[in-house]
């Protein structure tokens, strides 16, 4: 215990004459020291900046809940502040458990990683060198960024097991127990043809919406028809518009009219509306009631698989902790 005290007593006098006094920008607020560090895991110093840049996204998403009165965007902020500050000590956990086991990481993996990261997050090594400096860092704090969050990847995927098997009397009672939940409105499978007025000329709209008529009283497929003649950008899915509900925002009252009024199989009169003229097929209905068990199956157990890998990795994160120094400075 005498030791641990004079490193937490070496770390704090060496961050304080490292991170000094902060700045107006990045002033604590009431009851962080003014130090600026927030915590001590083992023997690194975790700093009330780097909780700020943890939970700057988080922050910025509450702030935008115009809804929330002051005194909750406040309580808010501190549990981003807290739960930041335990993200970045399990972080720690995990990177010092790596390191104490002997595991090594070879360059060329991490090289790996980061242009792997570069292709799918930034396209190219330009891109990545702009949004660095504009963001006040440079390349070897992002591959060190890559690095570490392999490594947490890679030690989270060994340490909690990811084959968790969720029995099926397990789901029934998520479904009993969750009843409001699977509970859904009429819906519709649809597809849609739409001649946008704006593209053609004066009277070629109604000309257009005559002949695809007449080619589905023929017997023509609805989705080829899509293809050849709609406007929007889903002529390519031959119309496809999925299952849409009742109270679907994005439909216009005329179609919602007609869709949920037409037998599974119809087609529509030609809907010629402000802008454009629609033709809708209604492919399916489902009428309103609660999701069969059958169909919620799958999305219950992802969620349960979910709960319990989480619960999981907790556990293991309380033996890190256990077996760890930590100390709060808030």
């Amino acid at each position: 215990m005498q030791n641990r005290f004079w490193l937490t007593f070496a770390i704090f006098v060496g961050a304080l004459l490292l991170v000094g006094r902060p700045t107006m920008a990045q002033s604590a607020p009431a009851g962080v020291p003014i130090t600026g560090i927030a915590a001590v895991v083992n023997d690194h110093v975790i700093t009330f900046q780097d909780v700020q840049i943890a939970a700057r996204r988080a922050m910025e998403a509450a702030m935008r809940q115009s809804r929330m009165r002051e005194d909750q965007l406040r309580q808010r902020e501190k549990e981003i502040l807290r739960d930041s500050l335990d993200q970045l000590i399990d972080r720690r956990l995990i990177l010092d458990e790596f390191t104490t086991a002997g595991y090594n990481l070879p360059d060329s993996i991490i090289n790996d990683v980061v242009q792997s990261q570069i292709r799918e997050e930034f396209g190219d090594r330009v891109t990545l060198m702009k949004t660095l400096r504009k963001m006040g860092q440079t390349f070897e704090d992002f591959r060190e960024d890559q690095r570490d969050a392999f490594i947490i990847h890679s030690m989270t995927m060994k340490n909690v097991n990811q084959n968790v098997f969720i029995s099926p009397r397990k789901i029934e009672l998520y479904y009993e127990a969750n009843t409001n939940r699977f509970r859904q409105e009429e819906k519709a499978k649809i597809r849609m043809i739409v001649i946008d007025k704006s593209r053609h000329a004066l009277n070629e709209p109604d000309q257009i919406a005559a002949e695809v008529q007449k080619r589905i009283a023929a017997g023509d497929d609805f989705a080829k028809l899509a293809d050849e003649f709609s406007d929007d950008a889903r002529r390519f899915k031959g119309g496809d518009r999925g299952w849409v509900e009742d109270k679907d925002s994005d439909l216009r009252k005329e179609l919602r009219k007609f869709v949920f009024s037409a037998k599974p199989g119809e087609v529509s009169p030609t809907l010629n509306l402000e802008g454009a003229e629609f033709i809708v097929k209604v492919e399916e209905r489902k009428e309103a009631g609660m999701k069969p068990l059958s169909e919620a199956r799958p999305e219950i157990e992802q969620t349960l698989k979910t709960e319990e890998m989480e619960r999981l990795r907790k556990q293991w994160i309380a033996k890190l902790r256990k077996k760890s120094f930590i100390s709060y400075f808030n």
